[in-house]
């Protein structure tokens, strides 16, 4: 019977429970499917006066999955929470600043016992505009690294304006 039972919850596909068991720390993120629908927590403009401008320059729009958009407004992150940061360069269009190509999706997912060595969440990078092309740097512990200081507000650096 046991085993029936574990062959059953083996065969449902998308089951969150399989996942689960199959994820390790390791394991790849899954690219975000349909983020764009998601909530808009806010969007940045990142201009040639910041440090970062060689690898961040350009729009930068966060969403969050409606776990996340809990601890948005709590600063307590839920288990299931996903932020994704979608970089894309800009363009100056005649004086307007328009979207160019995409530099790449960021994304953090909320799994305390997946991710234990970094805070309960895990990090990954998609390169410009692929779903399985993933960046080498920055590593999950380098993007920790950063978010660490923000243990209070559940290890997110942005906020949802109302």
């Amino acid at each position: 019977m046991r085993l029936a039972t574990v062959l059953l919850l083996l065969t449902l596909p998308g089951s969150a429970f399989v996942r689960q068991l199959s994820a390790s720390a390791d394991a790849p993120l899954a690219y975000p499917e349909g983020y764009r629908s998601w909530v808009h927590v806010k969007s940045a403009l990142i201009s040639p006066a910041h440090k970062g401008f060689a690898n961040l320059g350009g729009f930068q729009h966060i969403y969050a999955n409606s776990q996340a958009m809990v601890g948005y407004r709590t600063r307590a992150f839920p288990e299931g929470s996903v932020v994704v940061f979608d970089w894309l360069e800009m363009q100056d269009k005649a004086g307007a600043f328009e979207e160019g190509p995409r530099r790449q999706v960021d994304v953090m997912v909320k799994d305390s016992q997946r991710f234990a060595k970094t805070g309960g969440w895990g990090f990954q990078r998609f390169v410009k505009d692929s779903k399985t092309e993933l960046a080498a740097t920055p590593a999950p512990q380098q993007c920790f690294a950063c978010h660490e200081r923000l243990k209070k507000d559940g290890l997110i650096l942005s906020s949802y304006r109302q």
